[in-house]
């Protein structure tokens, strides 16, 4: 039997033994990101989305939710932009028509959004000399926690000179401790990825006795600095710690070879050095450079060669990128080689992985027909995920969605127009994700840094889960992309350097942890020292947590 034959059988076993639960299965520096984990439970929470009303008005209001404050300084009253006169809660539309420079950036905004921008407020006469703006939260109730969680959306561009904070009060005592403070000493001035689109969880202690809790958001800067906006405010419980590996279902996860097999081969190796039972090997895309016959041979190659022989997990599942269609040939016959590699009938697919943690529902989806646009999808297929979708969450089960490309205001770089708009389908499916808090979406194509706040995203939507989806980058084991330039309307990409990089998933029975890796250039030797972990992230299973109080 060849190895595509067997790989062919695995998955039609794969695939059967899922259809036994679900008979819809197959139709036709290290920086540390943190979200929900083992034993969260949201106390509160904070949208500003109560004040959409409002604000359609006039584009944006200075009256903050129920319970809330807004403090400026006297200076600051006697002149310059009433728009962004202290904070604001606006929309991104509204603020970024006032300018963009980065402001479109902030894709994790979620309808209503708090905007403190000295950049703006200065842009009209009797401006302060120092813009000082203070958001307070309404009292939040803590008592009978010994530590807590403050976690929101941010979107902060340094300045010389400017300071942004984050502090908490308890119980009106007039005494407030620093959760967060940036300021020059420890950030980039003007532009600093990471801490554009990101979020911030800050952990506290709760004295004993404590009833309630007063958070402050507070950017101080010479005038005319740049600007800060938050988002989606919650208080959490914290977690326990992570269990044993003994007690995970482990999958490797690499995409965009695009010609590389030695890279890939080598971040092979290290994936077995840190995780030698893996369950599943997932690739989201652009596995090959053009589609030939010889390039998906070099690719099988490492696969079933001597190079990885007896580490590589027993499933294999791949997402169809851009690239497995450049050659010249009809798109049939480069998607049917594409198939004949992922041993599948249809470019999306369901796969049940086993292993210490459980079972790992994975869905894959994908471009159906030939370009434009980048991915052309059925009813049939979308109909399809939004099932399989339904069908995990009435388990209880977190779902992984692989696909190639990102979807529109996700991972790093899916602002951009060129990426935003890859799917025919985007807002569909993004509405379909925003409804299941306990999807993962996995997506490659955009080459850009681990190193970046938007990594990772939880992506809200409007009318959805009020955690919407978890949106990840998978990295590339090629050349890494990033933006330059003020304006998203005139935006352009650099290559930045050579990379090997990739992600290893751990699932557990209440949560999973996902972290980025470096695995370094293959070179001539086809080995080297760099096994790091750049980024960690556990994801609780929100689906076994309680709502907010």
């Amino acid at each position: 039997m060849t190895i595509r034959a067997r790989r062919r059988a695995a998955v039609t076993a794969a695939l059967l033994s899922a259809a036994v639960a679900a008979p819809l299965a197959v139709m036709g520096t290290t920086a540390v990101a943190e979200e929900s984990r083992l034993g969260q439970q949201t106390l509160w929470r904070e949208s500003f989305n109560g004040l959409s009303g409002t604000v359609a008005d006039d584009g944006y209001t200075h009256e903050p939710p129920r319970g809330w404050t807004v403090e400026v300084t006297p200076e600051m009253e006697a002149g310059g932009v009433d728009d962004w006169r202290g904070w604001s809660f606006t929309t991104r539309e509204f603020w970024t028509a006032a300018e963009d420079q980065m402001r479109f950036r902030f894709g994790r905004a979620d309808d209503v959004i708090a905007v403190a921008d000295s950049d703006e407020y200065d842009d009209a006469a009797g401006a302060a000399d120092r813009f000082d703006t203070t958001l307070t939260s309404r009292p939040v109730r803590v008592f009978g926690h010994d530590e807590l969680e403050l976690t929101f959306d941010s979107h902060l561009r340094p300045w010389t000179g400017q300071s942004a904070t984050v502090t908490v009060e308890f119980d009106g005592s007039g005494e407030e401790t620093t959760l967060l403070r940036y300021d020059s000493t420890n950030t980039t001035n003007d532009y600093d990825g990471n801490l554009a689109n990101s979020t911030e969880a800050l952990r506290f202690a709760v004295p004993s006795g404590v009833r309630q809790a007063v958070f402050r958001w507070r950017l101080d800067a010479p005038r005319n600095s740049w600007y800060w906006a938050i988002d989606s405010v919650s208080v959490r419980t914290t977690a326990t710690s992570t269990p044993s590996l003994d007690d995970a279902t482990s999958l490797w996860v690499v995409s965009d070879i695009q010609g590389h097999p030695r890279d890939f081969a080598h971040g092979l190796r290290d994936l077995d050095a840190v995780r030698p039972d893996g369950a599943g090997l997932l690739i989201a895309g652009d596995i090959v450079p053009t589609g030939t016959t010889a390039e998906w041979q070099q690719i099988n190659d490492v696969v079933a060669g001597a190079e990885t022989a007896g580490i590589m997990p027993d499933q294999l599942v791949a997402a169809i990128g851009n690239h497995e269609n450049y050659a010249a040939e009809s798109w049939e016959t480069l998607r049917d080689r594409f198939l004949d590699f992922a041993g599948r009938d249809e470019v999306y697919g369901e796969y049940v992985l086993e292993g210490g943690g459980g079972s790992v529902p994975v869905l894959v989806i994908g471009q159906e027909f030939p370009r434009p646009p980048e991915v052309g999808m059925s009813d049939e297929q979308v109909a399809w995920l939004d099932e399989r979708l339904d069908y995990w969450t009435a388990r209880k089960k977190q779902v992984l969605v692989i696909a190639h490309f990102p979807l529109g205001d996700t991972v790093s770089a899916s602002w951009i127009p060129w990426y935003h708009e890859s799917y025919d389908r985007n807002d569909e499916l993004t509405a379909m994700l925003g409804d299941h808090p306990n999807a993962i979406f996995l997506s490659g194509h955009t080459h850009y840094p681990f190193e970046l706040g938007d990594w990772a995203v939880r992506r809200r939507v409007p009318g959805g889960h009020p955690d919407g989806f978890l949106a990840i980058n998978t990295g590339a084991m090629h050349i890494e992309w990033d933006a330059r330039g003020e304006n998203t309307s005139g935006i352009g990409e650099v290559t930045t350097r050579d990379i090997n990089r990739g992600l290893t998933i751990d699932v557990y029975a209440d949560r999973v942890v996902i972290e980025a890796r470096d695995f370094g250039l293959a070179g001539t030797s086809g080995d080297n020292d760099v096994n790091e972990v750049l980024r960690h992230l556990e994801v609780g299973n929100p689906l076994l947590h309680g709502r907010p109080r």
